[in-house]
């Protein structure tokens, strides 16, 4: 943990002020092993291994701990990078660009393993903050540790130990496997400052209706609930066929100018979006659909009205690969 990050932090049950403690060990920049403090209420939160760590999978409610344990095993197994990365966090984030990062203070709310923490931190943020409950914050702090300007903390994301005080937000594909995806929008936009600006993209509810009837029974009854490790190696095989159809098909029609077959193809979108990762990645894309506990899909209706909830101005909703949602705007 970076000292300057104690300037961001408030204490989550009662929003007093957080100072350090005690530090046991320090290497560089970063506190590894101390204590945080609450002047108001005593609580104490102890930072492991370079995190300050204000909430864990094991106290939390069972729902949240179930996501939290399968995500964080998976974030801690893929561990890759790809240069493919900005591009699809810019899909994710449209009409934002790199350029909007700088100088703002930036919360990323469920951070994984880190990689759009890195994005952000190097497209010019003063600081982005990444947040997750997972044990993914191991990948993400040291994926991230390099960076002056980037800090990985352990939270719930209902309970976020942050004053309102960032000028941008934003949250990619954790929402929807929240418990109550709609309270987290708001948990987050509540740390956003007047005049500042939140992102989110959600799974939709329209186009995936095969994959909320065929899919999502299987994730619900089986694959969420064996051994990830057993999970990892069953999960090839669909993978196998998603990366024979992306590489013998959906990228070489969308490639070669065959706009008229492509608009036939079965979920063209997407698999044509995808076509260009390799095995690692479309790997990781099909196990993170399988482990998942709890998963939702948004209709847009309902996502215009998280908007709503929050009085955000100048919102911009899209539709993104025919799948998903994604939006922005002002608080």
């Amino acid at each position: 943990m970076k000292r300057k990050l104690l300037d961001y932090l408030i204490c989550p049950s009662c929003a007093g002020t957080i100072v350090l403690r005690a530090v046991k060990r320090s290497e560089e920049a970063e506190v590894m092993e101390g204590q945080l403090a609450c002047q108001s209420c005593a609580d104490t939160f102890p930072i492991v291994r370079g995190v300050p760590r204000f909430a864990a999978p094991e106290t939390v409610e069972p729902d949240k701990a179930a996501t939290a344990e399968n995500f964080g095993w998976q974030w801690q197994h893929f561990v890759q990078t790809d240069a493919l990365y900005e591009d699809q966090f810019l899909g994710w984030l449209s009409p934002v660009t790199p350029k909007f990062f700088a100088g703002k203070l930036v919360l990323e709310g469920g951070c994984g393993k880190g990689r759009h923490t890195q994005l952000a931190a190097r497209w010019g943020a003063r600081e982005v903050i990444g947040v997750d409950l997972s044990d993914a914050v191991e990948t993400a702090f040291a994926a991230t540790r390099r960076l002056d300007n980037a800090h990985i903390v352990q939270a719930d994301i209902y309970h976020l130990p942050f004053s309102r005080s960032f000028d941008y937000a934003f949250s990619i594909g954790v929402l929807h496997h929240l418990p109550d995806p709609r309270a987290g929008f708001r948990s987050l936009a509540s740390k956003v400052k007047g005049g500042g600006y939140i992102s989110a993209w959600v799974y939709g509810a329209e186009n995936n209706g095969w994959i909320t009837g065929l899919i999502d029974p299987l994730r619900e009854k089986f694959s969420s609930r064996i051994n990830r490790r057993a999970l990892l190696h069953l999960s090839k095989v669909p993978t196998a066929l998603v990366y024979l159809a992306t590489k013998l098909v959906y990228g070489p029609v969308n490639r070669n100018g065959g706009s008229r077959l492509a608009r036939h193809l079965f979920y063209n979108d997407y698999l044509s979006a995808i076509s260009h990762f390799g095995w690692r990645e479309q790997h990781t894309i099909v196990f993170d659909h399988l482990v998942a506990p709890t998963s939702h899909y948004i209709r847009r209706e309902d996502f215009e009205e998280w908007w709503r909830d929050i009085e955000a101005s100048e919102v911009v909703i899209s539709w993104h690969n025919k799948n998903s949602w994604r939006g922005f705007g002002k608080i």
